[in-house]
């Protein structure tokens, strides 16, 4: 098993270069994070549920998030993910001290790329909020027909 500390100080140390490079434009250089992971699963789903299923219960399996509940408004476009106990979560504290804002949820991107590749929706990230002391992350995503 790797080092988590090596995985944490590489990654923070990307997510912070790519940061630095593009600012805020980072966010859709960024969506590919995690699309290699998450084709070596076997990956089911007919709708953005079931697929949504599917990859939490792999990303779960493999202890990248402990849990993720998520949400969909009465458009059935809106999608409110709320991740918890993820891998990634303490990257994004020391991101923070260095003035990077939260732009990449690698599990959610696994989860939307998924959904593009199974389903053919379009998709997005709207906004993440990390919220250190709950340990956990609120990412809000659209996903649509194009």
């Amino acid at each position: 098993m790797i080092d988590r500390d090596y995985f944490q100080d590489t990654f923070s140390a990307l997510a912070k270069s790519l940061f630095y490079e593009r600012g805020l434009g980072a966010s859709f250089r960024a969506t590919m994070v995690g699309r290699d992971y998450i084709d070596r699963h076997e990956i089911q789903g007919d709708t953005p549920e079931a697929v949504i299923e599917s990859c939490i219960d792999i990303l779960v399996e493999n202890n990248i998030i402990d849990q993720t509940t998520y949400k969909k408004d009465e458009s059935d476009s809106f999608f409110t993910f709320e991740v918890k106990g993820c891998a990634h979560l303490p990257v994004e504290a020391w991101l923070k001290a260095e003035g990077v804002p939260a732009f990449v949820c690698p599990p959610i991107n696994m989860i939307l790329y998924k959904i593009r590749q199974l389903i053919d929706l379009a998709v997005e990230i709207a906004d993440i909020s990390v919220h250190q002391k709950e340990g956990k992350c609120i990412v809000r995503v659209v996903i649509f027909k194009q």
